[in-house]
Formats: structure tokens, sequence, C-alpha cells
């Protein structure tokens, strides 16, 4: 199966198709969503889109890693934040709910 990224444009270009909204209007309102999940994940909460999933910050501990020969001396990597995504269980039939 080919895999293939769809780009904001076109993801709004979909949308458009979908609701009929004007792509500034999408594109305005999908920056605003972005941001507001962006300053709830930076103040540590939890983001929930009901039938799509949820993103989460998670804590990486500070761990030592060697790499392979012959750049073998230990790095260490300090404590650090990611996001992390966990989909719904309906999530491949949210397009056809809307």
């Amino acid at each position: 199966m080919e895999e293939r990224t769809i780009t904001l444009n076109e993801l709004i270009r979909l949308a458009k198709t979908r609701s009929g909204l004007s792509q500034e209007t999408l594109r305005k309102s999908l920056q605003a969503l972005l941001g507001a999940a962006s300053e709830a994940l930076d103040e540590g909460k939890r983001v929930s889109l009901d039938n799509f999933g949820s993103f989460y910050v998670r804590t990486i501990e500070e761990r030592t890693v060697t790499p392979p020969p012959p750049h073998n001396t230990p790095v260490i990597v300090p404590k650090h934040q990611i996001v992390r995504f966990k989909p719904s269980k309906n999530i491949f039939f949210y397009h056809i709910k809307y």
C-alpha cells in the first residue's frame, strides 16, 4: 500500500467539499483549533476529540544510550516531553458519521 501525506492545503480543500465553507474560513478555524490544542498541551492538559482520539504530553526520563561502533561513546539523553496520540476505537468510521 502506497503511503501518501496529505498537506494542510489538501486537507482544507477536502473539508471545503464536505462543508461548503470557504477555504479562508476553514484555514482560520483550523489554526484557531490547533492553537487552542497546543496551549492546552502546554498546560499539561489532555486534548480529546470525540470519535477521533486523544493527544497528551508524556515525560521521558533522562537515560544513557550507547550508539553502535565505531561511535560507541555513551550519550546522555536529557529528560524531555513529547506529545502522544491515542486513536479512538472508532477512528476509521469517523468519515462515515461526518
